[in-house]
């Protein structure tokens, strides 16, 4: 099979306000095959932009699990209204081959988060998705929340694991153990380092497997490729006809790892900070897959029909 966008699940309810933080929690059937890429859309009318930038920016907690078995789990404090730059969840993506795809307008918002994925999934699978948004700059009305499935190839699967959280003290150097999901066969290709603001607050960190040398957050962001300008974002605020971009996302770093292997269940870093908070980190981890586009329903049994026969039939019957 071929390439397929399936929308798995919608709703008008599943949706961020002017009002107060929400959260949600939605299941639902879905087709078999391999899963290339899911993602999530949010489609409306605003009376002004519901964030400083992306409205990606709105969504602190993001949660998918298939047939019982969790295979993305994001979350920040981090999130701000205020914020004109990047969010963090839009620099997850561009970090691990996903992307926001969202309409650079104050009032007509239309957003899709394109998550890699690579699960293939079996007959009579169900898909289990929670979400969670911070209180918005504005309502959105005449809204959808809608679920979709790209069905299609992919040589491996991504898995966002649980985070570790870690207590720093200001100027001193702190290990930090950072859990690994236990996966057979899976290797890590990086790992997510936040602070709980959108401040710096990083000095140095030593990542184990990678050497015995300190690497500073301008470091990382070379090592990561996003000095380059590697994050694209919209801000309706700025332009309603292009997309900005920054070569980073103050107070987060993405550390490659380089499909690491053998970790025995955890990575090493000696990170030192000049604040005293907390720093968590999500492993993000690669599974060979297999398969390809979503699985169709075949019929094995037809007859030919044609007016001779069928006239003839009823004539001797």
């Amino acid at each position: 099979m071929g390439v397929s966008y399936t929308k798995v699940y919608q709703d008008a309810v599943s949706l961020f306000n002017g009002t107060a933080g929400v959260s949600f929690d939605i299941s639902n059937p879905v087709p078999a095959g391999l899963v290339e890429q899911f993602g999530i859309r949010i489609v409306g009318t605003t009376a002004d932009v519901p964030s400083a930038a992306s409205m990606s920016e709105l969504i602190s907690q993001l949660r998918l699990t298939f047939n019982g078995d969790q295979i993305y789990n994001f979350n920040t404090s981090a999130c701000d209204v205020a914020n004109a730059g990047q969010s963090r969840l839009g620099a997850v993506l561009d970090d691990i081959g996903g992307f926001v795809a969202e309409n650079p307008s104050a009032v007509s918002q239309d957003m899709t988060l394109w998550i890699p994925c690579g699960i293939n999934l079996p007959t009579n699978s169900r898909f289990e998705l929670s979400i969670a948004y911070i209180k918005a700059l504005q309502d959105i009305t005449d809204a959808k929340f809608e679920v979709w499935f790209k069905y299609g190839k992919a040589t491996n699967a991504m898995i966002l694991g649980n985070a570790t959280s870690q207590t720093m003290s200001a100027n001193s150097q702190v290990m930090m153990t950072v859990k690994i999901p236990s996966f057979k066969g899976a290797t890590v290709s990086g790992i997510i380092l936040q602070n709980p603001d959108n401040t710096d607050t990083l000095t140095e960190v030593i990542v184990k497997p990678l050497g015995d040398f300190a690497m500073t957050a301008p470091f990382l962001r070379g090592a990561s490729g996003a000095s380059q300008n590697g994050y694209q974002f919209v801000s309706a605020t700025v332009s309603d006809t292009a997309n900005l971009y920054s070569s980073g996302v103050s107070g987060y770093y993405f550390i490659p790892t380089y499909d690491l292997t053998g970790t025995d269940g955890s990575i090493t870093l000696l990170i030192t900070a000049n604040d005293n908070v907390v720093y968590t980190a999500i492993p993000v981890l690669s599974l060979a897959t297999g398969g390809s586009g979503e699985a169709q329903p075949k019929q094995t049994a037809s007859k030919a029909t044609g007016s001779s026969p069928s006239i003839l039939q009823r004539a001797e019957e």
